[in-house]
């Protein structure tokens, strides 16, 4: 026996010790008839490229489009009635503070001065003289007339209408300023500074005109 069959053999038997505890490792494989790849999906043409981003931001414009109109039309009727009443108020003003309390002054020392002046003192002495003490007291209430009547006139112009002017006013003004110092003093010159006759139907035809401007505005914020 040769030396190296004898080591050989004395090797041997390790060898199959090591190879019996050494753990064994099976990969298995199975195959599995029934896996199929799914077919690519075909997609819209607006749902590839840049489509999809283009109508996300085509919709965010529409949407704050319309927010936009809904909050001017909005803005804008709330200015249309916020204006409309201030109109309503100004035509009240120029109705309340202006026309017809003119006016009604007017008429009243017209009334007065037709059944109570000078030009309705009858022509005999005794009924003419006390004619003339009546007048000397009611004349007093023209007087007082005309003071309100000239602040009128100096405190409220800025309500008169459009169609109305301070020039048609001048007249009268004058008149009413001029009639208390002729109180005092009798003169031919209060013949320039006469009460101005038209003036009445000018006050009456611009309240009028005021006073459908203002029905009108009235029926449309109803």
């Amino acid at each position: 026996m040769s030396v190296a069959f004898a080591i050989f053999s004395v090797i041997a038997p390790f060898d199959a010790i090591a190879n019996e505890a050494r753990p064994a490792h099976v990969i298995t494989i199975q195959a599995n008839d029934g896996l199929s790849l799914a077919p690519k999906e075909n997609k819209a043409w607006y749902e590839q490229g840049i489509w999809p981003v283009a109508g996300a931001t085509l919709t965010l414009i529409v949407t704050n489009t319309v927010t936009v109109i809904v909050v001017y039309l909005q803005s804008s009727r709330s200015f249309n009635a916020l204006l409309r009443q201030r109109k309503i108020e100004r035509y009240a003003a120029a109705l309340n503070d202006f026309y017809n309390p003119l006016l009604a002054l007017l008429d009243i020392n017209k009334e007065i001065f037709q059944n109570t002046g000078p030009l309705s003192f009858p022509q005999e002495e005794i009924p003419r003289n006390a004619a003339g003490l009546v007048w000397g007291q009611t004349k007093k209430k023209i007087l007082s007339n005309n003071i309100d009547i000239e602040m009128i006139l100096r405190t409220k112009t800025h309500l008169l209408i459009v169609t109305d002017s301070l020039e048609a006013y001048h007249r009268l003004l004058v008149h009413v300023a001029m009639y208390e110092a002729f109180q005092r003093v009798e003169t031919d010159l209060y013949r320039g500074f006469t009460f101005p006759e038209d003036i009445r139907g000018h006050v009456v035809a611009q309240r009028l005109a005021a006073l459908k401007i203002y029905h009108k505005l009235i029926g449309e914020q109803i």
